[in-house]
């Protein structure tokens, strides 16, 4: 095997020089050739050159983004290299490929590379892909998936970081978008491969978020270019890709540092980098230690003798440009050593392809080397001490990387001891989140976590009856007692099944059993429980206390709401006064808290929306036949449209504390209507309107505001509590001080103390509906109606009568001496009122 370098800026210069070093044409010499510029023209004119000189010679060429050529490193001034191998028993095949040609995937891309230059005696593929679009990585396995044990070398071609344009060529034609290669094919070449990263990792590890092959578009929570101006600085963010090169992302790969460099940034902020980076990856930016590059040296040389005992007759190196951009005028210095073995080229890549024991990869920041010989001569080599030493001046950039991987190394050694720090306390952690501090039980956080595995498993729980009585009679200390002795029981029986125990939030325990489903076992269980702790007599300071316990049992199902059933049960027999109770289905407790959480889901959305409505029904007099005033309801408007009537949500919103706000709601949108259209109307209160003195401000401070109180009718229940007498009677005191009228609602529904209504002030008393519809056929309905008209007369007060649903009871109320009617006859709750009086 013979070597030669030719060192050419036109075709004038390569062919002097071929015809100097007496090259031949023949089909066992490859020639590589390195451009420093992307010069398509200059392609076309070697492609001419050597299909009319050299026809026979095998030729594979790339742009680059910088040529090495001996120990030297040459770039821009449109330099070219040639690097011609000439061997006696090797064969080459080489192949250039487009992209296109595969549906532009690059996978398949490297099966057909590998398909049509694989021989049965091929030791070594050189290949050379653009270094833009072609997914380097997807390539590698492309490759690999053919043949996993053939060595790959070589690289992405470079534009010298103007990320613009990269060609790859052989004699026949070029492309931005492919392949070129040439497969080695015989069984007395040698082939050695090494390679040297020193770029080290820095901060913190980042989690890569989202990620689609080579192109990465969020990390850590934050799109990939913002994570590089955060750590970086938006400067550096702004450069990208060009000074990404020198700041990769690294992470391990079968046992490997892998540094992946910044090839594009995208306007959504993500960035393709020139291999792919997996979602779920931990990555860590990368800087370059100068010292480690620079005399790297000896230590290459001393794993080169290690690996192979013959002396290679060509060296080629695939480098990452950003070696030479951080090295500068330095970057020579690593080469030194290496050319006293043989004669050196090679170029600057966008991405370096290696061959590990394993596998095939794509590296970036590395500098790989391929040693090829067909003779088996002995490597010599000069001793240690006669390896030259590198000397450099000290630069910022070279002090800043030193800088910070000292400080990352400080931080890495910090980081350890704080882990081991937090290991040894992480057993006083766990049993602070998970178990509780006065019993030692595991706690509710515990039994939340182990029921995810506890699936047919029987859940109990045990509460203290009265135990907020026994602290407060005996104090707390007292009460913690209580707590003590008790899991220690618990403790005690649960042991014989093999079950386990979690106290829970104050004066609650929990219990696990397996395999126990028969509901008279699970009874006998809960009976043997509590009749253990209710016969124990508690001593505790002098006091003699005896507990009380109630139990509820459910089973572990799939939709884990096992914990949820049992506690919906447990109040359903603290409220029956039952010592246990087991959950079925039956008692439909899930149905009911479900509906309670829908209808909460669904006021606290209609609030939020403006879909809490007046409806109004108009009060017809008997004497004229004409509406006299509406009385404004209360009505939600769903999501899909249809009404709800207040019989469904009203209770749920006292209950979530939404009732004030609904009340609010219904008060500003009635007196804003009728302010506008002059009619009367009247409004429901009940008493929590009334006790609350913020609605009682917001209802007085509208009526003024609206100037509405001669229209107005305030209707108050006549069951309200006797005990509020005084506060409801300052509210009427109140309402006719400012002008409005009241009516007492819903009048013998109770059938109430009529001398207590004596002492109430009222303008009208709406009868009961449910008097008012059925007395065509009930004597004593029809008989209680007539009384509390008689009554009301004698009071001067004017009587309503509701439900009015048909003409009969229409036509008996009239003849009853009633003087208003309401009702569904008359007319249905409607969203709008009529301008006029008539129905």
């Amino acid at each position: 095997m013979k070597n030669n370098i030719i060192n050419f800026k036109n075709i004038s210069e390569l062919s002097c020089a071929l015809e100097e070093k007496s090259i031949e044409d023949s089909a066992n010499t490859l020639v590589q050739i390195f451009l420093a510029e992307a010069d398509s023209d200059l392609i076309v004119s070697i492609q001419d050159f050597f299909r009319e000189q050299y026809p026979k010679i095998a030729l594979i060429g790339t742009t680059t983004d910088g040529i090495i050529y001996g120990g030297s490193v040459l770039f821009g001034d449109r330099c070219s290299v040639a690097a011609i191998t000439s061997f006696e028993a090797t064969s080459i095949q080489t192949e250039i490929i487009d992209i296109s040609q595969v549906h532009n995937n690059s996978h398949l891309l490297g099966e057909m590379f590998a398909k049509h230059v694989l021989q049965k005696e091929t030791k070594l593929l050189i290949a050379f892909v653009d270094g833009l679009h072609t997914n380097g990585e997807e390539f590698v396995n492309g490759v690999s998936s053919i043949k996993d044990d053939v060595i790959l070398s070589g690289g992405m071609a470079a534009d010298n970081g103007r990320f613009e344009e990269t060609y790859v060529f052989d004699k026949e034609s070029y492309t931005n978008h492919g392949v070129v290669g040439a497969s080695l094919n015989s069984e007395l070449l040698n082939v050695t491969v090494n390679y040297t990263f020193n770029w080290e990792p820095i901060g913190k590890k980042l989690k890569v978020n989202k990620a689609v092959k080579n192109r990465v578009y969020e990390i850590d929570g934050m799109s990939a270019v913002d994570i590089y101006a955060k750590y970086m600085g938006q400067e550096v963010a702004e450069q990208l890709p060009l000074v990404g090169i020198e700041f990769p992302l690294i992470l391990e790969e079968n046992g490997l540092s892998i540094g992946r460099a910044v090839v594009a940034k995208h306007d959504d902020g993500s960035l393709s980098f020139a291999g792919n980076i997996e979602e779920g990856k931990y990555v860590r930016f990368g800087v370059g230690a100068i010292d480690a590059i620079l005399h790297n040296s000896s230590y290459q040389v001393q794993k080169l003798l290690n690996e192979t005992p013959y002396k290679p007759e060509a060296i080629f190196i695939y480098s990452c440009m950003a070696r030479r951009r951080f090295l500068e005028e330095y970057v020579g210095e690593e080469l030194k050593v290496l050319k006293q073995l043989s004669l050196l080229s090679g170029f600057f890549t966008y991405g370096e392809f290696f061959h590990t024991k394993q596998k095939n990869q794509l590296l970036n920041e590395t500098m790989t080397l391929l040693l090829l010989s067909e003779s088996k001569i002995p490597l010599d080599f000069p001793n240690e001490e006669e390896i030259p030493q590198v000397d450099h001046e000290i630069r910022i950039n070279h002090v800043l990387a030193r800088l910070a991987n000292s400080v990352s190394s400080e931080l890495e050694k910090l980081n350890e001891n704080l882990e081991e720090r937090i290991k040894e306390s992480a057993d006083f952690i766990v049993k602070q989140a998970y178990f509780d501090k006065l019993t030692g039980l595991p706690n509710r956080l515990s039994l939340i976590q182990h029921l995810e595995e506890s699936i047919g498993d029987t859940i109990f729980l045990v509460n203290i009856d009265d135990f907020t009585t026994i602290n407060d009679f005996y104090g707390y200390v007292v009460g913690d007692c209580i707590l003590q002795k008790v899991s220690k029981i618990l403790n005690e029986l649960i042991q014989k099944y093999n079950g386990e125990i979690y106290k829970l939030p104050s004066d609650e325990f929990a219990l696990l059993i397996k395999d126990i489903h028969d509901k008279e076992k699970i009874e006998a269980i809960m009976k043997e429980f509590i009749e253990t702790i209710e016969k124990g007599e508690f001593n505790i300071n002098g006091n003699a206390i005896y507990v009380n316990v109630t139990m509820s049992a459910a089973f572990v199902n799939k939709n884990r709401t096992g914990l949820a059933n049992a506690d919906m049960t447990l109040k359903m027999a603290k409220k029956l006064a039952r010592q246990s109770m087991i959950f079925n289905e039956d008692l439909q407790l899930s149905k009911h808290y479900e509906e309670n959480i829908y209808f909460a889901n669904t006021i606290k959305s209609a609030i939020a929306n403006d879909r809490i409505v007046p409806y109004f029904q108009p009060m017809v007099s008997f004497k004229t036949g004409k509406i006299e005033k509406y009385e404004a309801l209360v009505r939600l408007i769903k999501e899909d449209g249809s009404v709800l009537s207040p019989y469904y949500f009203l209770t749920i919103s006292e209950k979530i504390k939404l009732y004030p706000k609904i009340t609010e709601i219904m008060i500003e949108k009635t007196f804003s209507l009728f302010n506008r259209n002059g009619l009367n109307f009247s409004l429901n209160l009940g008493l929590n309107d009334i006790i609350n003195d913020k609605t009682r401000e917001f209802l007085f401070e509208k009526i003024v505001a609206y100037d509405i109180a001669s229209q107005l009718t305030i209707e108050i229940l006549e069951t309200q509590e006797y005990s509020m007498e005084k506060i409801v009677s300052d509210f009427i005191h109140d309402i006719y001080a400012l002008g409005a009228k009241i009516a007492i609602d819903d009048f013998g529904s109770g059938f109430a103390n009529f001398k207590h209504m004596t002492t109430i002030q009222s303008d009208y008393m709406k009868i009961d509906g449910s008097l008012i519809k059925d007395m065509v056929n009930n004597k004593n309905d029809q008989f209680v109606v007539e009384t509390i008209v008689s009554f009301a007369k004698k009071l001067g007060k004017k009587t309503i009568a509701e439900f009015v649903h048909s003409k009969e009871v229409y036509d008996l109320a009239k003849s009853m001496g009633i003087d208003f009617a309401q009702g569904y006859y008359l007319a249905e709750p409607a969203p709008a009122v009529k301008k006029n009086s008539e129905l």
